[in-house]
């Protein structure tokens, strides 16, 4: 009698399961650029990297807006979280690093002219530099975005209170600095 009893129960779990199973599929997608797109179409990507199940993209929205996202791969595909992103500085000087951006307390990330004559300190640790000249010309045209880099740092612990410096890279000549609010 107690296994009648079981029936029920087992035949709604395995609904459940099933259910959550579709889904989860139908929001996961074999690459993570889908997964971003899946959000928001009009989105000029901009790869950080991709490791193992995780991928960082950077972004730019409506041509005056800096963004990011990170993406998760799970056992059903790519899924995106939060996208992030706020206004870029209509003159597009980017010669110091005000206007940085964060997302989150893990990642920073600003534009910057003449990334490859720059080092960026965070702390005692260096920022990766993406050169934007990666993009499609006609993207880099529209946004306006010639002879920008972006920069960025990731750590593992929350990054407040910390300097960040922009150098020369040639001379060590100090540029800029600011505090990490």
């Amino acid at each position: 009698m107690k296994r009648w009893k079981l029936i029920p129960v087992l035949i709604f779990v395995i609904s459940i399961s099933v259910i959550w199973g579709v889904f989860e599929k139908l929001q996961s997608y074999d690459e993570p650029q889908e997964a971003i797109f899946a959000i928001e179409e009009d989105l000029v990507l901009i790869p950080g990297y991709k490791l193992n199940n995780k991928a960082l993209f950077f972004f730019i929205k409506d041509g005056n807006s800096l963004g990011s996202t990170y993406v998760n791969e799970g056992f059903f595909g790519w899924k995106t979280d939060m996208l992030a992103w706020s206004s870029m500085a209509i003159d597009r000087d980017y010669e110091r690093l005000s206007g940085y951006k964060g997302h989150g307390d893990y990642l920073i990330y600003g534009l910057i002219r003449h990334g490859h004559e720059r080092e960026i300190r965070v702390g005692e640790s260096e920022a990766r530099i993406l050169d934007l000249a990666m993009l499609p010309p006609n993207e880099v045209e529209k946004n306006q975005l010639e002879g920008l880099y972006l920069w960025y740092f990731e750590s593992e612990t929350p990054i407040s209170g910390v300097e960040i410096k922009l150098l020369d890279k040639y001379t060590g000549e100090e540029l800029d600095s600011l505090q990490v609010e």
